[in-house]
């Protein structure tokens, strides 16, 4: 009986520690005094966003998902404008696609984002998402990351950031064969594995913050 009310007290104790330690890691974000200027992404699934708010809780910027793969991200524009109008620096982003023609992401991209003077450069993400398990060969992939920038920087008319992957990097090694700004994702620690320093980093990829209905990532620039 004394063994048993242990180890009931232990799991107890275990499962309090697990949802403070959850409710820590959705709320967490890199100090400001060490990285002053931070932001978010967001898309249609992060849900409604007051961009009053998110300003008003330390938001500098927000990078916009326009189009994943070949499919345009259907709270873009509410989204772009709720930012310009906010105040906040924004950019546009793409989800980049294994498994879809470069071309027609590249179609996506161009017929959702508009051409403007004031936006930050835009990013291109690359990691690998559920539901597409082509792996093509890095120089098969390098080869399309090159047919995307070409067009969609020739509209933004400046280079796009490249958001890459622990895992995306392991595999294509993307960051020592273009040589773009980089963007480096990893949770509470600081990225280690890109070719060359990164500009942004992406430290929690789910953060609740106030004016976002659903958790969203979060980042922060280099100094």
């Amino acid at each position: 009986m004394m063994r048993d009310r242990l180890i009931l007290g232990a799991v107890a104790v275990l499962a309090i520690a697990t949802v403070v330690l959850w409710r820590w890691s959705i709320g967490w974000h890199p100090g400001a005094g060490r990285f002053p200027v931070q932001g978010l992404t967001v898309a249609a699934s992060d849900g409604a966003v007051d961009w009053g708010m998110l300003r008003a809780r330390g938001a500098d910027f927000a990078f916009v998902t326009a189009s994943n793969g070949t499919t345009r991200d259907s709270a873009f524009e509410g989204n772009w404008n709720g930012a310009h109008n906010a105040g906040l620096r924004h950019g546009a982003l793409h989800v980049f696609s294994l498994c879809e023609p470069t071309a027609d992401q590249v179609t996506a991209y161009l017929t959702t984002v508009p051409r403007a003077a004031d936006a930050l450069p835009a990013a291109l993400a690359l990691d690998f998402t559920n539901g597409c398990d082509a792996r093509p060969t890095r120089a098969q992939v390098l080869t399309a990351i090159r047919g995307f920038l070409a067009p969609a920087e020739y509209h933004d008319g400046r280079p796009m950031m490249l958001r890459i992957s622990p895992a995306f990097e392991d595999e294509y090694r993307v960051s020592e064969a273009i040589v773009r700004p980089l963007w480096a994702t990893r949770r509470f620690f600081e990225p280690d594995y890109l070719a060359r320093p990164w500009r942004m980093w992406q430290a929690n990829p789910a953060r609740n913050v106030d004016g976002v209905a659903n958790p969203v990532a979060w980042s922060v620039a280099a100094q």
